[in-house]
């Protein structure tokens, strides 16, 4: 986490913290203080209690007792149930987002995959090679969800998109390491990868009722294969 120098302290410490509970950065299940994440971010100790609080109304954090704060520990099944819960949210989601779809939002979209397509060549090559490059992973992760982060909040729905940032802060990590698993064993598959350019050519088209389809069994697919 990089330190804040902003006037909006209390925002950016809660995104700051939040991030690094996603990326994994802040572990499940690790203790926390607030002077700790104050010091790390260069702030006082008033933003960061204020993280905190909205932080575990999204239960991403959680109170074991007056001076023992955690990151929040997944139950063994519900690192699946996210991702379930995740697909129908995205679904619904992209199916409002295909009757709104602006040129300026397809342009986007089109960009983030350009990218996604480069990165997981490199990918490719470097597995080709005997080697798995956590760097290119990584990126090519982070491109795909910016690419669902544009198609889901295009759809204009705010109660909806804060649930969607709640699943998604818990999904993060799973689909980090299917990614890592499926590129290993050799079962990457590139049929599922090419379906985000399916659901671009469906919202480009301004069909709900296919972009819905195609997300939710991308998105259901998502506990036994990669994002």
């Amino acid at each position: 986490m990089e330190g804040l120098n902003s006037a909006t302290l209390a925002d950016q410490a809660y995104e700051a913290i939040r991030t690094a509970i996603a990326s994994g950065e802040l572990a499940a299940g690790e203790r926390i203080t607030e002077r700790a994440l104050a010091a790390k971010l260069s702030v006082s100790l008033t933003p960061v209690r204020e993280a905190i609080r909205r932080l575990e109304q999204e239960h991403l954090i959680e109170r074991r007792g007056a001076r023992h704060t955690v990151v929040f520990e997944p139950t063994p099944t519900a690192d699946d149930e996210f991702v379930q819960m995740e697909a129908s949210l995205r679904a619904l989601a992209v199916r409002f987002t295909a009757t709104k779809a602006t040129p300026a939002l397809i342009a986007r979209l089109e960009q983030h995959l350009a990218t996604a397509d480069e990165l997981r060549d490199q990918m490719a090559d470097a597995v080709a090679a005997g080697r798995y490059p956590d760097d290119v992973a990584g990126l090519l992760l982070m491109q795909l969800r910016e690419f669902h982060t544009d198609l889901e909040h295009a759809c204009d729905n705010a109660v909806l998109l804060r649930m969607l940032s709640t699943i998604n802060a818990f999904s993060f990590r799973q689909r980090a390491t299917i990614l890592r698993r499926d590129v290993t064993t050799g079962q990457f598959r590139e049929e599922r990868y090419f379906e985000h350019h399916q659901l671009l050519d469906a919202v480009r088209r301004g069909d709900p009722d296919e972009a819905e389809r195609l997300m939710l069994a991308h998105g259901r697919r998502a506990a036994g294969a990669q994002t």
